[in-house]
């Protein structure tokens, strides 16, 4: 144990006392002799240096923990007298063990081993080393003396929040199934209420078919939930659970019945994400956990309100409340419970038996706003109000993932909830494909495998496809109507479409994706983002661009102009013939949303406007921003190319060296790669602006047709 403990060092080296602080305190020399001092206030003594981390702790410090009763002087006499008890009870050592100066006290650290460091220090990959122990820290110095009370309640608690955390991150990193099990089954132990610890025990019993011992388990975990809060597990774990019952049940799961592997190809996988489930798989699936299958985390919100001097109206904050739960419910991985509202004077009390349980906490809170720095003439409106917001992973020790402060006033609550919704549910997204960064791919379920794709979406790198493509595949194939993944797999191929070049391969891509979003708008009618996808997907079909054009506009009447809707409002205007409005719109998003994830998912539309506005230095300065992480992206060479060139047309700078880059980059990734397929994939655009981008790229020296191969 000590070589766990402090690696490197031997136990015949020094170490002379071995201090045992798990259940009663006992002290014993090496050959088993007791030497535990006999005085509660002696222990306690020794206690607290053995738990100060081995540095030295000050006599006044010491003295207040011990005597918190007795006046400074008193308490530093009997200070004095326990200091001399201890060395007394100690001193068949034959040496000091204690490091006793003018104004502190410590334990020598190679003369003495501590249990309770070895599982203070021990680490993910050495936590099962170490025998599983359900004893209470310093069992009998209790009600010693009310400061060493709370000082025992703080050590307690750092001892379980250190274990606890440590087998949580064991069970994302130790690579074997029983190693897996075994932390979750000594971290229940500590937390029957934890639920990454029953839902590594469900995966496992799901990964292994044993249904039977996974409904066991399962009803185990319904009843501790249902005793202990009144309520069931969180959606993530309920979602487990549901696939327990129904494959106990002998229904197929989706692959099963599809007959489908993971080795299918593009056209494989786009029939099996779009067919419908075949027999009584539908009726299954009907049974799984309603509306809350498939969502891995849960929102809460807690609202603070202002006092009497905030001037933004009740009915404004409503607004901008409603429509931010209403539009976070609808990314289909998201449980939302509805705000609380604590008075602002209210104490930490109130604030928790007002907080949701949830795994993130979104925190706000409106106060008068009447000067804002760089703002004068908004912060001048009676009714302005500023707003700040902070969202929590609450499972995690409340860590901020995210951050702001907003001036609003009446005029602007929209385009604020608007900008709320995407930023939060954004950083939630990212922050859960983080989390479930180590676990294997089989293991997730498929919301979560949409999360990982969508992260590896975002990174704009081609070669990830494959990767994305067959976690899509898996995940479609066990649940073909989640929203999120359906959001997701349409997301995937309009991206990947912008990166195909063989004959309607690019076609092929959005037809699929258009496919996906109808059977997304079915199963959530109501959502803004399923509607407005499924209308920038219309607009590249000639034949239904007049149906794109029409969705779009019933969209726009009932959502702010700063949302997400400038994205497709400009994609519209640019197949329209109107690049400078479809420019226009799509600025005021990325000022509006600077680091939503559709800034860069589709920064080709970006380019491309700034390109066709004749804004050709822009154009070619966000090429550069995003080749400089990505830069094996075809799409946005070529881009980035003909921007290039049009540089060198208007004698603005010479391009030559950069473009001679950029050909050698092409020639690398796309050897073959002719003007007639870059105008394939624009053919929905009007004749004009086809003719601005095939003449740049014809003159830039990308060549006219694929060359002939002898």
């Amino acid at each position: 144990m000590f070589e766990l403990a402090k690696p490197g060092l031997r136990k015949s080296d020094a170490a002379i006392l071995r201090i045992e602080l798990l259940g009663s305190m006992s002290a014993h020399m090496l050959d088993g002799s007791s030497i535990t001092p006999t005085g509660a206030k002696t222990r306690g003594l020794l206690a607290i240096l053995a738990l100060s981390d081995r540095r030295a702790v000050t006599r006044r410090s010491l003295a207040n923990l011990l005597w918190s009763r007795r006046s400074d002087e008193q308490a530093r006499a009997s200070l004095r007298q326990e200091i001399h008890r201890l060395a007394e009870a100690l001193s068949p050592l034959g040496t000091d063990i204690v490091d006793v100066q003018r104004h502190t006290l410590a334990l020598k650290p190679v003369l003495t081993t501590v249990d309770a460091e070895r599982y203070l220090n021990a680490t993910a990959s050495g936590i099962l080393k170490l025998p599983e122990t359900d004893a209470v820290l310093l069992a009998d110095l209790d009600a010693v003396d009310p400061a060493l009370d709370e000082w025992l309640h703080a050590q307690r608690q750092r001892l379980r929040q250190h274990l606890v955390a440590t087998l949580e991150q064991a069970l994302l990193s130790l690579p074997e199934p029983e190693q897996k099990m075994t932390a979750a089954a000594r971290l229940l132990s500590l937390d029957r209420l934890n639920e990454n610890a029953w839902k590594a025990q469900l995966r496992e019993f799901v990964r292994k078919n044993d249904t039977g011992a996974g409904l066991f388990t399962a009803e185990q975990c319904l009843a501790v939930f249902q005793e202990t809060l009144g309520a069931e597990p969180g959606p993530s774990t309920m979602a487990v659970i549901s696939e327990l019952r129904v494959r106990h049940k002998g229904g197929k799961t989706a692959s099963e019945g599809m007959g489908a592997s993971p080795g299918n190809d593009a056209t494989s996988f786009s029939d099996a994400a779009v067919s419908g489930p075949p027999g009584n798989l539908a009726s299954e699936q009907s049974e799984r956990h309603s509306s809350l299958y498939g969502h891995i985390a849960s929102v809460g919100f807690l609202h603070g309100t202002g006092g009497p001097g905030l001037a933004l109206r009740p009915r404004d904050t409503e607004t901008l409340f409603d429509f931010l739960t209403t539009e976070l419910a609808q990314f289909g991985f998201l449980s939302v419970f509805p705000p609380e509202t604590v008075a602002q004077e209210a104490g930490k009390s109130s604030q928790a038996r007002n907080t949701p349980v949830s795994d993130y906490l979104v925190e706000t809170k409106l106060q008068s706003d009447t000067t804002l720095p760089g703002a004068s003439s908004a912060g001048s409106h009676r009714n302005a109000a500023r707003l700040t917001v902070r969202v929590t992973d609450r499972r995690r020790g409340n860590v901020i993932i995210w951050g702001d402060r907003f001036h609003i006033t009446p005029e602007t609550v929209d385009d604020t909830a608007a900008l709320l919704t995407t930023e939060i549910a954004w950083r939630i997204a990212i922050t859960e494909a983080r989390n479930m960064a180590g676990r294997p791919a089989e293991d997730l379920l498929p919301a979560e495998a949409a999360l990982r794709a969508f992260a590896l979406i975002s990174r704009n790198e081609p070669a990830a496809y494959p990767q994305v493509q067959m976690l899509l595949q898996r995940a479609l194939q066990r649940e073909q109507d989640q929203p999120f993944l359906l959001l997701v797999s349409a997301i995937f191929r309009l991206v990947r479409s912008f990166e195909q070049w063989t004959a309607g391969a690019c076609r092929k891509d959005i037809q699929v994706a258009t496919e996906l979003t109808r059977r997304l708008v079915q199963v959530m009618p109501d959502s803004i983002t399923s509607r407005l996808l499924l209308a920038r997907l219309l607009l590249n079909n000639p034949a239904e661009q007049k149906y794109g054009l029409s969705l779009l506009s019933e969209l726009r009447a009932s959502s702010p102009p700063g949302s997400v809707i400038a994205t497709v409002s400009a994609y519209a205007s640019l197949i329209s013939g109107d690049p400078e409005a479809g420019c226009s719109a799509l600025d005021l998003f990325a000022k509006s949303h600077p680091t939503h994830p559709l800034v860069d998912l589709f920064d080709v539309d970006f380019v491309l406007m700034l390109l066709l506005t004749g804004q050709a230095a822009a154009a070619a300065r966000r090429a550069r921003t995003s080749l400089s992480t990505a830069p094996t992206r075809v799409a946005m060479l070529v881009l980035n190319l003909a921007a290039l060139q049009q540089l060198q047309r208007d004698g603005a700078a010479d391009t030559s060296g950069e473009r001679a880059d950029v050909r050698e980059q092409l020639a690398r990734l796309a050897p073959s790669l002719p003007v007639a397929a870059v105008m394939e994939q624009y053919g929905h655009f009007p004749e004009r602006q086809r003719r601005i981008l095939s003449g740049l790229l014809s003159e830039a020296g990308l060549p006219e047709t694929t060359p002939d191969i002898p």
